[in-house]
């Protein structure tokens, strides 16, 4: 990956690949390219992610991401957009499992529907249609990348550092995402940790700490170790850059963590 140049100005953008100094974030960057490592207990990899953003001159935004992980043969290609405020407008997903397609989906959101068209190997295929009461503040496809943007629906107007919400869509219940794609509706929670200055391979990053804390009545892992995940994004694009699950992976203690090992702004 070369530098660039961002859009509508004459600053270079710049790579970071495993660079040690603090990294700037650009205020208004055209396209985001960048990779995520997953790593489980053991510390070796499980599985990666690519992923980039395009950020249009009518507010909307698209994520790309194609994931692989190797401990449960999943492979999953991404394409969503959202409108300014990172709320989902439409997205697509392909899912194959074990070397084999497993089944593929179109989700269109408007403010008073959700829709879904999906063909999967097992059911064949499906329409969905869910009426919304209120506009969806976020939709999870299951992309660590995505797993950031759902962060944008915290309002950091309100002085609560937890704040509960509905209006949350998901395409599979699972944690892996490994079933459907099917449309899902949901609650969750979000709490608020703080400003954190944080290493990665791809660099040094001033960020947002964030944690999806444990839900009361999930089973536990083996371990005993209620699920939760804690999240570090910048702003103002919620770009990922760490992550750690505890209680969610099938491996022997459920944890595992996941970092960016490189980052592009063009």
């Amino acid at each position: 990956m070369g530098n660039g140049v961002l859009a509508g100005s004459s600053k270079p953008a710049w790579t970071a690949t495993g660079s040690t100094n603090l990294q700037q974030v650009p205020i208004s960057p055209r396209n985001i390219r960048g990779k995520i490592l997953y790593v489980g207990d053991d510390k070796k990899e499980r599985g990666r992610e690519w992923f980039g953003f395009t950020f249009r001159k009518d507010g909307q935004i698209t994520l790309r991401a194609y994931c692989e992980m190797d401990d449960i043969q999943l492979e999953r290609d991404v394409v969503y957009t959202m409108d300014h405020k990172f709320r989902p407008l439409d997205c697509f997903i392909r899912l194959h499992k074990d070397g084999k397609f497993l089944g593929t989906g179109w989700i269109r959101v408007s403010d008073t529907e959700v829709e879904c068209e999906v063909f999967n190997s097992g059911f064949g295929r499906v329409q969905q249609i869910f009426p919304l009461t209120s506009p969806a503040l976020n939709l999870g496809a299951h992309p660590l990348a995505n797993d950031a943007l759902v962060l944008a629906s915290f309002d950091h107007s309100r002085p609560e550092r937890v704040q509960t919400q509905s209006g949350w869509l998901t395409t599979s219940p699972l944690l892996y995402g490994s079933a459907g794609p099917l449309i899902g509706m949901r609650s969750g929670t979000i709490e608020y940790v703080g400003p954190e200055r944080i290493t990665v391979p791809a660099g040094i990053f001033d960020t947002h700490h964030y944690r999806f804390p444990p839900t009361p009545g999930n089973a536990l892992h083996p371990s005993g170790t209620p699920g939760s995940e804690d999240i570090w994004v910048t702003h103002p694009h919620y770009t990922f850059v760490r992550a750690e699950v505890y209680g969610y992976l099938t491996n022997e203690t459920g944890y595992g963590y996941y970092e960016l090992a490189e980052l592009e702004y063009l």
